[in-house]
């Protein structure tokens, strides 16, 4: 049929015959007959690598090209996990940054993708492929379809659900061939109803080692558990537009937490995967082990991940993030600096409030608090929090993270200008013991160059014993199990059901070692109280996975006013927070034996927020018509039976 060879020809054109997986045995070739494709088992499961590999991950590289002019960026950097390092020149190092109305859009090329999986289910009865594996074949291709209707509608709402190919030639009215947008609750329907179905029917449980980034039953049902929390999200704190095609009828809530609740429950009852390190005693064990798993895509928590392998597919993503003075002459470095108020978001061991202490009340007066070494002030938080986060005094690699802005003198801290608030990081400044330190530290914070801005580095993904910074092969998680037992949390308690909700919730706080939570402090503090500890948990143990920002959009408190309570958005002018360390005039230095740096005797901190002052960084502005984004005018006008989105007619 003529069509069909149109389409396959169209999908090998965006072929590269090279491996780019080692999953898959690929079989190099510059071009092979449509009409040959089907009939060569190496070709056809060429076809299937490629669309594996073009599937939008949103993972190290995600963003570079969006809002930056080079280097890999994650989503974090737009939501209020963090900061960009880099001088105020660069992008988000202006005083004010607002997110576009098209950023991180997707629409012809994601088409393109469903296109090539349609057309490999039309051919799925007769390609060659293993008369034991079709089954399997078909559902890991409807999944990756899922998978790109989960990408668009997340950004679109809802949008043409095609599902066949659609076939032209020459004498094609294009007409027929353009569809109007779906209802947005009509995509999330459906991939629920595929991944349900294909997870109960088609994928196995398990794959061999060598074939681990192939999905499993289980990654279907982690993507229906994550996509029904996001469709009963926004039947809950949406509003439904259906002139616009967006927004799920508030009457689907409940229906949809109870779907995202079946689907994680079905990964965590099956017992095949593990909260790598849950019965571990001490903190030193707990942060070793959370550092460590995430850089092994082997692990046991992981049940799919996106995998690198050199020499062709690498990421560089510890060179972008690496502490100043450990760069190893790369440049770059600091590019995802974790702001304050993220650090503050992991409690305490056993105190749901993770401020910091840097002042405290003394009669009439507050005054700073004096610490010994500059990592005291973290002493009892949360081991996720040093597992996830460089922290002032830290150890790297063969030396520490000295991290001090200047001096303080009697508990003051200097203004810019002033003699102790050093304008260069050559600056030397004398104590009052007559020992002399450099004024700034050799990791910062520092206004220019990429020394931290907030006086933290990223440490999760970064790896310390890196030997080319630009071929990092740590993996990319897309679920894992951790997620699962969140979002059955989460579900548990919009449903009210306390006690389930709880179970969940406490695994992820029992393999971290903090205080778990009961249901007589439910009772007393009550259920939003535990919605905000819950969503909370979900920042700590998903930090820089992609997920926050997407959750602030799907919660509907990002802009003003929020959904939950009517204030301020989380991100409508987010300003960047920072703690600085400061030598105490008075306590002198010495010289340390094992780093050999003069070091402050004593240290007190400051909070900083983006003032234009001592922190010159972004504020972030998101409104609420960023919760859909604007589909481009090429595509509006390619396919006239589109609507656009609320405030972009």
């Amino acid at each position: 049929m003529k069509s069909i060879k149109y389409s396959v020809s169209a999908l090998l054109m965006s072929l590269a015959m090279t491996s780019c997986n080692d999953y898959f045995d690929i079989k190099p070739s510059t071009f092979i007959p449509a009409e040959t494709v089907w009939s060569d088992p190496a070709v056809v499961t060429s076809v299937l690598a490629q669309l594996y590999s073009n599937v939008q991950y949103e993972e190290f590289k995600y963003c570079g090209d969006v809002f930056f002019d080079f280097g890999p960026r994650t989503l974090a950097l737009w939501s209020d996990e963090a900061i960009v390092g880099f001088n105020p020149a660069d992008g988000l190092g202006s005083m004010d940054a607002y997110i576009g109305d098209d950023w991180f859009y997707t629409y012809g090329d994601t088409y393109k993708e469903i296109r090539n999986c349609n057309t490999f289910l039309r051919q799925i009865e007769t390609a060659a492929i293993d008369e034991n594996e079709r089954d399997a074949v078909e559902g890991e291709v409807r999944f990756l379809r899922a998978m790109h209707y989960f990408t668009l509608v997340k950004r679109l709402g809802g949008v043409p659900l095609i599902t066949e190919v659609q076939d032209y030639d020459e004498n094609t009215d294009l007409s027929t061939l353009q569809l109007p947008r779906n209802k947005e609750e009509e995509i999330w329907e459906f991939i629920r109803k595929e991944c349900f179905e294909i997870g109960d029917n088609m994928l196995p449980a398990t794959r061999e080692p060598q074939y681990r980034n192939r999905v499993t039953k289980y990654a279907a049902y982690a993507l229906a558990s994550r996509a029904c929390l996001y469709a009963a999200s926004i039947a809950k704190y949406g509003t439904l537009d259906e002139a616009h095609c967006v927004g799920v009828s508030p009457a689907k809530a409940d229906y949809y937490w109870e779907q995202a609740a079946v689907a994680a429950n079905k990964v965590i009852a099956d017992n095949a995967y593990e909260l790598v390190g849950y019965n571990l005693s001490t903190p030193e064990e707990r942060v070793k082990s959370y550092r460590a798993f995430f850089l092994d895509d082997a692990n046991k928590e992981f049940i799919w991940c996106k995998s690198y392998m050199v020499p062709d597919i690498v990421h560089n993503y510890t060179k972008m993030c690496a502490p100043y003075s450990f760069r190893k002459g790369f440049g770059y470095g600091g590019s995802e600096e974790p702001s304050l108020e993220f650090v503050e978001t992991f409690e305490y061991v056993n105190d749901y409030d993770g401020s910091l202490k840097v002042t405290r009340q003394n009669g009439n007066r507050i005054e700073r608090i004096e610490y010994d070494n500059l990592i005291d002030i973290f002493k009892d938080k949360d081991p996720r929090l040093a597992a996830t986060v460089c922290l002032p005094g830290d150890k790297y690699q063969d030396g520490i993270l000295e991290i001090r802005r200047g001096v303080s003198n009697g508990g003051n801290i200097p203004n810019v200008g002033e003699s102790n608030y050093p304008s260069n990081m050559d600056s030397k400044i004398r104590l009052e013991d007559g020992s002399e330190i450099s004024g700034i530290g050799k990791d910062g914070p520092y206004e220019d160059k990429e020394a931290t801005k907030t006086g933290f580095y990223l440490r999760k993904f970064v790896v310390e014993d890196q030997e080319d910074y630009d071929k990092c092969t740590n993996p990319w998680p897309m679920f894992r199990l951790a997620e699962m037992y969140l979002n059955l949390a989460e579900a548990e308690t919009e449903l009210g059901n306390v006690t389930k909700a709880l179970a969940a919730l406490n695994m992820t706080r029992h393999r971290a070692g903090i205080h778990e939570i009961t249901e007589a402090e439910v009772t007393e503090k009550g259920m939003p109280w535990l919605l905000d500890r819950v969503r909370n948990e979900r920042r700590v143990e998903l930090a820089y996975e992609s997920h926050r920002f997407w959750d602030l959009r799907r919660w509907r408190i990002a802009a003003t006013p929020r959904a939950d309570n009517g204030g301020k958005g989380v991100l409508d002018g987010y300003k960047a927070t920072a703690l600085y360390p400061w030598a105490l005039y008075g306590a002198g230095a010495e010289r340390d034996g094992d780093t050999g740096l003069m070091t402050p005797k004593k240290y007190v901190f400051s909070k900083e927020e983006s003032d234009g002052q001592r922190l010159q960084r972004a504020r972030k502005h998101f409104y609420k018509r960023n919760y859909y984004l604007k589909i481009k005018n090429d595509d509006m006008k390619t396919n006239p039976k589109l609507v656009n989105n609320p405030e972009f007619d």
